[in-house]
């Protein structure tokens, strides 16, 4: 179907609307909403926020004016992801939208939930409303990635991600060198903080091996910026984590994963033979604590692990302007990479530090 510049600005706008919804909406899929006239004004705006919160199609109705509401009638409604069919935690948006009846709705891409796929959508064709999908199909879906992800697979999105510095070393200290309790090494200048921050508070948990957690004794916050802060997991199958590693005060907020025999501390432990692979640890990790996304801090072991298994969908990467010449060895990236096709911004500098996003070839076919 050919979509008007009209559509196609209106979808933007109800992508960008979505987005504001990145740090807390998960478990539920991003979804933004635009609401226009017969004239094609924009008379209402709303996005998903949190689960149990109203929903995009609610928001954005009830931004519409009271001199608008004449209007409804012969309005278009934009939506990002289709409207649901089903009574969750809110009532249907399909039916909200049945109510009001517009002249047409436009749907980016259709929502594979099988309580929804295909539901809201032939429903509101059943009431006598145009229904029209595929409007920016493919950047909806880049857009909730990790929520198709879930449906397809069963197991989180995975982000990689490592600051190296330009000869290709994540710590000029040799693994000998890094005892525990050493502190961690700051390779890149604090300009980097808030961006390594904003790409935590985009996932549902971060990932770190125990020698990592012994050595560095991470804060794996986000506390230069104003988002909650991920869940934590703590890769640890020889059980070598002590109870009293700082890491566990905030034992509400944590997984620890120790191997068969061993005692997890904390609130929440997840028994893992190393011996099952990655992927019985990913389908446990998604199945038992409903983790949707997981950022791999480290250490270079538990990285070249998920490398090695092809198990990742995204890396991000930092290269500082410090030179070593001995140490701690970055892992190799994989050899075939592509840049993500719906993001503006996939590599950039701050401060003199240069950081790349790339994502798995896989990722672009699907």
């Amino acid at each position: 179907m050919k979509w008007t510049p009209d559509d196609l600005r209106h979808m933007r706008r109800a992508i960008v609307l979505a987005e504001n919804g990145a740090r807390t909406v998960a478990p539920n899929p991003l979804v933004g909403c635009v609401i226009t006239s017969e004239a094609g004004e924009v008379i209402g705006e709303g996005w998903h926020e949190k689960p149990g919160n109203d929903h995009a199609e609610v928001k954005a109705l009830q931004s519409v004016s009271d001199s608008n509401r004449s209007m409804l009638p012969m309005s278009t409604w934009y939506v990002t992801l289709e409207p649901c069919n089903h009574m969750g935690r809110t009532p249907p948006c399909a039916a909200l939208i049945e109510s009001v009846r517009p002249r047409r709705l436009v749907i980016a891409c259709s929502d594979t939930n099988p309580n929804v796929q295909g539901g809201g959508a032939g429903r509101l064709r059943q009431a006598g409303i145009s229904v029209e999908t595929g409007c920016l199909q493919n950047e909806v879906q880049w857009q909730n990635r990790r929520f198709f992800w879930n449906a397809l697979h069963q197991r989180p999105w995975v982000v990689l991600k490592w600051a190296q510095c330009q000869n290709g070393y994540l710590d000029p200290r040799s693994s000998e060198e890094r005892t525990p309790g050493a502190g961690s090494f700051a390779l890149t200048g604090p300009e980097a903080r808030a961006i390594t921050h904003d790409w935590r508070s985009k996932e549902q948990a971060i990932a770190i091996g125990s020698n990592t957690a012994l050595v560095d004794n991470p804060r794996l916050d986000v506390r230069e910026i104003d988002a909650p802060s991920p869940r934590i997991i703590l890769l640890d199958p020889s059980g070598e984590l002590p109870a009293s590693h700082p890491l566990f005060k905030n034992a509400q907020n944590l997984i620890h994963v120790v191997g068969s025999g061993h005692a997890a501390h904390g609130d929440f432990g997840c028994t893992w033979d190393i011996h099952q692979g990655i992927d019985n640890l990913l389908t446990k990790l998604y199945g038992e604590f409903g983790v949707m996304s997981v950022l791999i801090e480290g250490g270079a072991a538990v990285l070249s692990a998920f490398l090695d298994a092809d198990r990742w969908n995204e890396i991000k990467t930092w290269t500082s302007a410090k030179q070593f010449h001995s140490g701690l060895k970055a892992p190799e990236l994989p050899q075939t990479l592509l840049a993500p096709a719906y993001e503006s911004n996939t590599e950039g500098m701050s401060g003199s530090d240069q950081w790349n996003w790339f994502i798995h070839p896989r990722v672009s076919k699907q």
